[in-house]
């Protein structure tokens, strides 16, 4: 059995009677690559065992009939350079008790983000996330960083989500009072996710709209949350730069960073006259706050 960590993305949630697992082995180094691939792929998250012998596991459900199969995954990551031995299987219903295990409940601060078969607890502010095709449930130390830091900005204005996975930062943004929130995402998965995420949680001022960084104009707010990569990022930071968009940001959580890219991603968003105030930092991970 695979020892279970958080990975970047959640589970699929499949309906159909026959289930595939797909097991793909590769590099350690591979594994952040491997799974934005093993996404764009299948549309499903995946489950990521912790390293051994420097090599990691990542485990995919999902229906037989929609499932790339083992040669399909394997070509396709190898098209992306990534080397994996890749294997498939047909599942049991063993893989809703392992959703079931690996999604617990995670708390920052007073915010609590939970599955929804797992009760609410007094006093905190709780986000169910059900774990299905878009990045983001928790679990991932970036999320949770960046939920800490999301809640030590001295303001409760206008947000800017941008690269929205699930809507969990958005949904608990309109949790402790700032709003309203634009939620944006090139991938309409998300988007969508996003969108019923808010309503389950019964938030209003949530919109989430389909826009690619870089090229979409970005709209406007004081708060800006990206859980994203380094390279994003910078070309978010440039996009902000750009006189036609008004965007008047004075607070920044940036995060899906290294603890390696933090001051590069500091460093971009300089010019907009934000400045480094706090980081924090979790299993080789790192999320920033910045203001004006």
């Amino acid at each position: 059995m695979v020892t279970t960590r958080a990975s970047s993305a959640g589970f699929a949630t499949p309906s159909a009677d026959r289930i595939m697992r797909l097991e793909a082995r590769v590099a350690e180094g591979d594994v952040e690559l491997a799974i934005a691939e093993c996404h764009a792929l299948t549309g499903v998250g995946c489950l990521q065992g912790e390293p051994a012998a420097g090599a990691v596991v990542l485990r995919i459900w999902m229906p037989w009939d929609d499932s790339p199969g083992a040669d399909g995954l394997r070509d396709h990551l190898a098209g992306a350079g990534i080397a994996a031995h890749v294997e498939q299987a047909e599942e049991g219903r063993e893989w809703q008790s392992a959703l079931r295990d690996f999604h617990q409940p995670v708390v920052a601060g007073r915010i609590r983000v939970r599955p929804p078969w797992v009760a609410p607890a007094p006093g905190m502010h709780d986000v169910v996330i059900d774990p299905g095709m878009a990045f983001g449930t928790g679990q991932h130390a970036t999320t949770r960083t960046a939920l800490e830091l999301l809640q030590r900005i001295p303001h409760r204005g206008e947000v800017l989500d941008a690269g929205c996975g699930s809507g969990v930062l958005a949904i608990a943004a309109r949790r402790i009072g700032m709003g309203p929130v634009t939620a944006i995402d090139f991938d309409p998965d998300s988007v969508s996710a996003t969108t019923r995420a808010a309503r389950a949680n019964m938030v209003d001022g949530v919109t989430a709209i389909r826009a690619t960084i870089g090229d979409d104009p970005m709209p406007g707010a004081p708060i800006l949350l990206a859980n994203i990569t380094l390279e994003v990022l910078g070309i978010l930071a440039e996009a902000l730069l750009e006189p036609v968009t008004v965007t008047g940001v004075r607070h920044a959580v940036l995060s899906g960073l290294r603890e390696s890219e933090v001051d590069a991603a500091v460093a971009a968003f300089a010019p907009l006259g934000l400045a480094e105030r706090e980081r924090l930092a979790e299993d080789g991970w790192a999320s920033v706050r910045l203001s004006a």
